[in-house]
């Protein structure tokens, strides 16, 4: 999947910067879907090299495939703009097209960026997992542009093989390419996930780790971390 390279995952909803009103829902949901179908199948290895143009074997042979993507969906002005996108989605999972959604605080966005933020993370009765995010319009975020915060907070999420990888992972890449910077990292959550966030500083896009323990259930992705 070439045609991905040095992209990250987003929608129209990033390109102008504002999270879409509820007549544009049904447009979201479509394009979220139509994102993460094209995502699934990514080379990691092949991504990698395009974002940060360093991909040895000792690195790439870690991955295991696409865990889930994230995707900026706008800025808010107010919560409940936010939460009439959970309870949005929550009506998808009543009709079954969605088989669980959780919502949060965002855990990045008011360390790294100095604004609050808000996470909705939803599984698929394929086992898909999106993530959507959204910010408060507010203090310098909103100084930087669209284009900019959509790619502080899209990214894509790669599978390792074990929890050990994750850590392995944040530093080889943190030491050997001077232009990233691991800005997250948690240990066994309380979902059995361990996981991480590098930031490519020349390129202003995101790219995390993961590793997901087996368990029951959808094998839903990292809510916390964000």
């Amino acid at each position: 999947m070439n045609a991905l390279a040095g992209s990250s995952p987003a929608i129209t909803a990033t390109r102008d910067g504002r999270f879409p009103d509820r007549p544009g829902f049904d447009r979201s949901w479509e394009e979220l879907l139509q994102t993460s179908s094209t995502w699934r199948d990514l080379d990691c290895g092949q991504y990698l090299a395009a974002w940060c143009g360093y991909a040895p074997d000792h690195v790439v042979e870690k991955f295991a495939g696409v865990n889930h993507v994230g995707v900026y969906m706008g800025d808010y002005d107010s919560d409940d703009q936010v939460f009439g996108w959970n309870a949005y989605l929550n009506d998808l999972r009543a009709s079954g097209r969605i088989t669980t959604v959780e919502m949060g605080p965002s855990y990045i966005s008011p360390r790294q960026y100095g604004t609050p933020g808000w996470w909705n993370s939803i599984a698929l009765a394929d086992g898909r997992v999106i993530e959507m995010f959204a910010c408060r319009r507010f203090g310098p975020w909103a100084d930087r542009s669209a284009d900019e915060r959509g790619r502080l907070m899209s990214h894509v999420a790669i599978d390792v093989h074990t929890d050990a990888d994750v850590r392995y992972l944040l530093d080889v890449l943190d030491r050997d390419v001077d232009h990233l910077e691991n800005i997250a990292f948690t240990e066994s959550d309380e979902l059995g996930h361990t996981y991480g966030h590098l930031r490519n500083n020349d390129s202003g896009s995101v790219l995390e780790i993961v590793y997901e323990a087996p368990r029951g259930g959808t094998g839903q992705g990292d809510d916390g971390g964000h």
